[in-house]
């Protein structure tokens, strides 16, 4: 009886790895809200989930008033990371505002560095004040919580910190989110040509501008809704999502989404 029992539960934990792939969806205890903070041409993601809070990228200099002030009204207490997806100030413009005012446990950056001032000020600051920080030259899984978050450097150096940009896939259960950072032509058939998965709800690379292949992406990515972080139109990119029918928003405000890890909703 007790061997009879042992097989079950091996097939069953089998299975069960084959169904699911292991803990990779894993049943939310409440919801996720995700925020697209409005910065113009510029990136900055807010994901809050059970009391935890983390960063993908931190917007512009030019839009610090309004970050920071959302950020406190968030009430948050610390951050369980920042992902810099590349050192273009656009995307790093209020890292340093935010580590002075609120702990983060780790920052994940990439490994090309465009030694332009407000970098080594970044990095001389995260330096002198000890806070941890990993430059990911191969992919990297990390939680916050049930939330599951894969993290893709480059396959090869490139010459430009766009394509040089992390790419983060967040698995809530069954809702998936693509942050496409500034990626263009070359980044993009990496993704074409690897395992990537389809994602729910995707922020289109380079704040929207036309990329030669981003009909590809779009077709294997597969999105129900796309944000486009910036307040200017690109008139080739809308054409090709009005002609796959993927209903998209620019963050000429702020754009909320909120899933329970069965369904989303905009709020």
């Amino acid at each position: 009886m007790k061997k009879q029992k042992k097989i079950c539960v091996i097939i069953f934990l089998f299975l069960s790895i084959l169904l699911f792939g292991g803990c990779n969806y894993m049943e939310l205890k409440g919801n996720a809200k995700v925020t697209f903070i409005a910065c113009g041409s510029a990136d900055i993601t807010l994901i809050e989930y059970q009391n935890h809070y983390s960063l993908i990228d931190t917007g512009e200099d030019t839009c610090r008033e309004n970050v920071i002030s959302y950020l406190e009204n968030e009430n948050i207490d610390k951050f369980d990371f920042m992902i810099l997806t590349h050192p273009d100030k656009d995307h790093i413009g209020n890292a340093e505002a935010i580590l002075k005012m609120w702990d983060v446990d780790t920052i994940y950056m990439t490994n090309y560095q465009k030694n332009s001032s407000i970098e080594k000020e970044l990095l001389l600051y995260i330096e002198d004040n000890d806070i941890h920080y990993e430059i990911l030259e191969n992919r990297k899984n990390i939680r916050m919580e049930e939330l599951e978050f894969i993290i893709d450097p480059p396959k090869q150096e490139y010459d430009s910190s766009n394509n040089s940009s992390l790419v983060v896939t967040m698995k809530a259960n069954n809702i998936s989110f693509f942050f496409g950072a500034d990626i263009k032509k070359k980044r993009i058939e990496e993704i074409l040509a690897s395992d990537m998965k389809e994602a729910t709800i995707m922020k289109l690379p380079y704040h929207g501008r036309y990329i030669s292949n981003i009909k590809q992406l779009l077709e294997k990515l597969n999105p129900e809704f796309v944000i486009i972080t910036s307040d200017i139109n690109d008139e080739k990119t809308e054409g090709i999502l009005n002609n796959l029918n993927i209903h998209y928003t620019y963050t000429e405000e702020n754009v909320m989404i909120i899933t329970d890890g069965k369904v989303w909703e905009r709020e």
